[in-house]
């Protein structure tokens, strides 16, 4: 009985092991750019001067109209498309327009003044973290297959770990001890970080496969698909006069927290953000409004959407940890770290237990043991990073 057992765990053990090193190096590179991704504004706000903006004793946002209206005034040949009003305090508030070649360009704002602060490219830290992230700078439904099918060796990991480790509720309070060999430090270190972020990675993985069951034919309609069919109203040229009809259409609903708004030509305006519905995305709750006549054409909330929609609406929330401003992102840069450190530990123990005491780890061994898809690998990240380039010195 006992040597079945240890049958069993070894086969758990050749599977974790498996799972973690033949695609460890994808696996390291996504964790690490979802890990940043995080706080991905908070980066752009170190590298642009413009997004930074000194956020007064008694903050007072302007009217969005107001803002739009400066964004339009500032560059008046440029099409504006969306205002983002969902930044923390610090930062200007975000407008996407295009310019006259038809390149995305951002319009910052200070929020609080309705000045135009000044205007960046639309490619920036932010989106090379998100795109890299989520399918590798290449087309959208290859890139996000490949970096989905990840979810697959996540999980796998996942289960494997519980049998492999036993009684391994007791290691949330073993941690390394600086008198170890490298490879039980090492190992001590792997377990620990692997115990703390058991839940991260369960729900990492989850919702990886689900953007991959997503990408094939199983997403859900959209929460916008449940607004009625709207007539075409043609927008004001002076944007300000829509600050009347904002005000109108959020005091009818006093919990709702305008985060952003669409702006399409011939189209009604949409108002996006949260409102009672917990951990969605913020077009789950959609107020389209008739610019022209200052009516609520119709609007969509959160827990009007059914099971299948609120899973999709929840996944990016809960994909990034940005459902509980920064308390959730915090938590989540933390565990996205340990799992970066994870998927790096594992192939380093494996280099440490094909070493030996007089020579030490042996690398080369390792590298030789993620197989041949290590060069496949390798070329995806460094395919991610190349294509990147042209966005860089454009």
């Amino acid at each position: 009985m006992a040597k079945s057992s240890k049958l069993n765990r070894q086969w758990w053990f050749r599977l974790h092991s498996w799972a973690g090193i033949k695609f460890s190096l994808l696996l390291f590179f996504v964790s690490l750019t979802g890990t940043l991704a995080v706080f991905a504004y908070e980066i752009d706000w170190l590298l642009t001067p413009e997004l930074r903006v000194e956020q007064p004793l008694e903050a007072h946002v302007r009217p969005a109209g107001e803002l739009l209206a400066a964004a339009h005034a500032a560059n008046p040949s440029w099409t504006v498309s969306s205002l983002n009003l969902g930044l923390p305090g610090f930062m200007a508030a975000e407008a996407i327009a295009r310019d006259e070649t038809g390149e995305l360009q951002r319009i910052y704002l200070n929020p609080y003044t309705a000045e135009v602060i000044g205007v960046a490219r639309w490619f920036n830290a932010h989106r090379f973290l998100r795109q890299t992230h989520r399918h590798l700078m290449l087309p959208l439904k290859w890139g996000l297959t490949i970096v989905g099918l990840l979810s697959i060796p996540l999980l796998l990991s996942f289960i494997a770990a519980f049998p492999i480790y036993k009684k391994w509720w007791r290691g949330f309070a073993k941690a390394p001890k600086s008198g170890d060999t490298p490879r039980r430090w090492w190992g001590d270190l792997h377990r620990l970080l692997g115990v703390w972020s058991l839940p991260f990675i369960a729900l990492i993985a989850v919702t990886g496969l689900w953007y991959l069951i997503e990408r094939w034919g199983g997403g859900a309609p959209s929460a916008t698909s449940l607004l009625p069919e709207l007539s075409a109203t043609p927008q004001p040229q002076d944007a300000a006069s829509l600050t009347p009809a904002i005000d109108k259409a959020l005091a009818q609903n006093p919990g709702f927290t305008l985060k952003r708004i669409l702006v399409s030509e011939g189209k009604p305006l949409l108002l996006q953000g949260q409102d009672s519905a917990l951990v969605v995305r913020n077009r789950a709750n959609t107020i389209a409004l008739d610019a022209h006549s200052h009516t609520v054409a119709g609007q969509v909330k959160g827990e009007q959407l059914s099971a299948h929609q609120r899973i999709a609406e929840a996944a990016d929330p809960l994909h990034f940890g940005t459902f509980a401003g920064y308390f959730s992102k915090i938590i989540w840069f933390v565990w996205g770290l340990a799992m970066t450190i994870l998927s790096g530990s594992g192939v380093w123990l494996c280099a440490l237990r094909l070493g030996s005491r007089r020579k030490g780890p042996n690398p080369q061994a390792a590298w030789r043991l993620i197989g041949h898809s290590r060069w496949l690998q390798l070329a995806l990240v460094l395919a991610s990073l190349g294509l990147t380039l042209p966005f860089i010195f454009a």
